[in-house]
């Protein structure tokens, strides 16, 4: 028997996967996964030309990313089934500021991964602490066995320039050491005025392979945002989701703060290692570590309220914000297979810890207005320092889990089970009056999953499972009271096709999850950036995703959501009832490409797509945000089919959102909305060797 490696290690060729590490921790076909499971592979991100996770996300069924629109450098809020979904990467949580702010939260640059997978539903059995919507897990790219050499350059839209390589194989001729060195370094504008999206991203890993049942990789990372300006670019719903009566709509590229004052750096670095080590052919061990420090500094104007009567003057606010987050993760497991009688078993035991230690220090100050309609920029802003509020929490959780994959016949049993021991903790300073606030809290809960699924000889699987999660926090609200542990649960039944014979698969889903304790923003203006508790929320819906690679050329992935959400009970009797913000009942999209197989355009692939999102609300559902859809297009051509001297280099074209619709991605409860991305024509020379 191979040994099973921490994370499938290299891409899928095409759109369809097959297996997955993160639907049970251990390699496991797709088809026999009691939960839906949606993987992006690395031709996926290619061929649409991704440049963030939320473009990797665009046509996957329930997805909802890009919330905050193009102006937001946090790529890292993504929606599944309705909740905001846990990041992870090779199977390790990534830090997301959860014991005292989300401004800490990590973010992943797409050409250092290999594969997205995307785990449905409350997964909390073998991920601890987790949402109800699910996870969303990153696989790196890892050392090559074969010598791998790819450099790139990328031109385009807001005079983008944007080089990258990426290079593996062994060091030694004996193959026992092995590297890989991905790198990426961007300068460019972006479609608001004064905006910049400057990256460098460095990802060296080394692999050692003493014996043949010992495989050690070392990991590690290093990002450097500068983006010049801030996120807060929200903008009056009068002139963006309505027309202003006066003025008419305002343009992609307004910028409602200060070029002179905003600013906005992120530093972010990640150390860390995967074991494996496989003690016969039935009993392996793996172990993966990480170290990740975040810093974020932010310096902006964000608007106060809606336009004044004169409908052009927007009042404005001066803040500055601090952040760090430092995060250790640690997961160990140990993976038996053997029969007993008739029943054939995969067992699991893990013990996994984490310790994020985090920052939020706040300053708040006074900013000139704005003729948001005919801007004048240069006004002199004051530094308000940190002047509002200081903040440092802690969350320390250690989890005990186990898991048995049960084959009988057709029939396969998943049955897992999971114990936490949580500690959070935070203390809060009020600068001006150096009042100080700590809370803590201590907490242990289980979570489990049981699904049972009935595997076809014909490749059909239907199954049934039930699935429950917590999400412990140290955020306080407004008032420095801590919040309770969120808890879900959810009931699905859906079934999975992987026809003999034929790259493609398809599955459906029906669910329903409840969570109780949910956290949302804080309508009281005079509260920015607090949240409140409410009390259930409740999320049904049906989801379904086909992707095919089909022969002479074709490829093709469809998907379709409908989700069912309302808050169903709360202390606020009006807030029974409403749906959830930013969260659309209808999604779909479709995306299919074609490579010419044979005459002079041979190796030319032509690709289109459409998404659709449906009708959306703030929110106080006092709001209704239309829907939209948007059309991306997609030329690539192997530029070694032209001329033999040309092998290995690569055109690519992509434009999204190719008609330039303009849309509002969200509003929030503090009257504001953000615009979505508009065209972007990207062309990109790609060369291996």
């Amino acid at each position: 028997m191979q040994g099973h490696p921490t994370m499938p290690a290299g891409p899928d060729s095409g759109y369809v996967a097959r297996r997955t590490q993160t639907g049970a921790k251990t390699d496991t076909p797709l088809i026999e996964i009691p939960q839906t499971i949606n993987i992006i592979t690395a031709d996926q991100i290619r061929n649409q030309g991704a440049q963030t996770l939320g473009e990797a996300l665009r046509y996957s069924a329930g997805v909802a990313p890009e919330t905050y629109g193009a102006a937001s450098q946090f790529d890292s809020y993504v929606q599944l089934r309705g909740f905001k979904a846990d990041l992870f990467l090779d199977g390790m949580r990534l830090p997301d500021g959860s014991a005292s702010t989300d401004w800490a939260t990590a973010v992943v640059e797409p050409y250092g991964l290999e594969r997205v997978e995307i785990l449905r539903g409350p997964s909390g059995a073998l991920y601890g602490q987790s949402s109800p919507g699910g996870i969303v897990n990153m696989v790196s790219k890892r050392p090559t066995a074969t010598p791998l050499r790819e450099v790139q350059i990328q031109t385009g839209s807001f005079s983008r320039l944007q080089g990258a390589f990426d290079f593996g194989g062994p060091v030694d001729p004996g193959g026992q050491v092995l590297y890989r060195f991905t790198g990426l370094v961007r300068q460019s504008q972006t479609q608001v005025d004064f905006m910049h999206d400057d990256r460098l991203f460095l990802a060296p890993a080394l692999t050692f392979r003493p014996s043949e049942a010992t495989t050690l990789t070392v990991l590690g990372q290093y990002l450097r945002d500068r983006n010049g300006r801030t996120s807060f670019n929200y903008l009056p719903t009068s002139g963006t989701l309505f027309p202003n009566p006066v003025n008419g709509r305002l343009p992609f590229n307004r910028y409602a703060g200060e070029p002179g004052f905003d600013r906005f750096d992120r530093d972010q670095a990640m150390i860390g290692y995967a074991l494996d080590h496989r003690f016969n052919d039935a009993v392996s061990f793996s172990q993966g570590v990480r170290f990740t420090e975040t810093d974020v500094y932010l310096r902006a104007l964000n608007r106060n309220g809606e336009l004044l009567p004169d409908n052009r003057t927007l009042n404005r606010a001066a803040f500055r914000i601090d952040a760090t987050a430092r995060t250790l993760t640690v997961d160990n497991r140990l993976v038996a297979r053997f029969d007993t009688g008739a029943l054939r078993h995969t067992a699991l035991i893990g013990l996994d810890y984490r310790n994020e230690q985090t920052t939020y220090n706040v300053g708040r100050g006074l900013a000139p207005p704005i003729d948001i309609f005919n801007p004048t920029y240069g006004l002199a802003v004051a530094d308000p320092g940190i002047n509002f509020q200081t903040k440092s929490a802690s969350l320390r959780q250690l989890g005990l889990y186990a898991q048995d994959q049960i084959k009988l016949g057709n029939w396969v049993a998943t049955l897992s089970g999971r114990y936490d021991w949580t500690s959070v903790a935070a203390r809060t300073t009020t600068v001006a009056t150096q009042a100080r606030s700590t809370v803590h809290n201590d907490s242990g809960a289980f979570t489990g999953r049981a699904g049972l699924s009935y595997v076809f000889d014909n490749g059909l699987a239907p199954y049934v499972s039930y699935s429950t999660s917590f999400q412990p926090t140290a955020e306080t609200d407004f008032f420095g009271q801590v919040f309770r542990p969120l808890t879900s649960r959810q009931y699905e039944a859906g079934i999975k096709y992987q026809p003999a014979g034929v790259n493609a698969s398809f599955k459906a889903a029906v669910f329903d999850i409840r969570q109780q304790n949910t956290l949302t923003a804080d309508a009281d203006p005079s509260h920015p950036f607090a949240r409140v508790q409410l009390g259930e929320v409740s999320v049904r819906g049906f989801d379904a995703e086909a992707r095919m690679s089909l022969g002479q050329g074709w490829g093709l992935i469809a998907s379709y959501a409908y989700l069912d959400h309302k808050v169903t009970r709360s202390s606020v009797a009006a807030e029974i009832g409403r749906r959830l913000a930013a969260t659309p009942v209808h999604q779909a999209s479709l995306w299919a490409d074609y490579t010419v197989q044979s005459g002079g355009l041979a190796g030319l692939t032509v690709g289109a797509g459409l998404r659709y999102v449906g009708n959306t609300t703030d929110p106080s559902n006092t709001v209704a945000i239309p829907p939209h859809l948007l059309v991306d297009a997609s030329l690539h051509y192997d530029l070694g089919n032209a001329s033999p001297r040309l092998a290995g280099a690569r055109l690519s074209v992509t434009a999204k959102n190719l008609f330039d619709t303009y849309y509002v991605s969200q509003c929030g409860n503090v009257p504001g909305c953000t615009l979505g991305s508009r065209r972007t024509v990207l062309a990109t020379l790609t060369y291996r060797w």
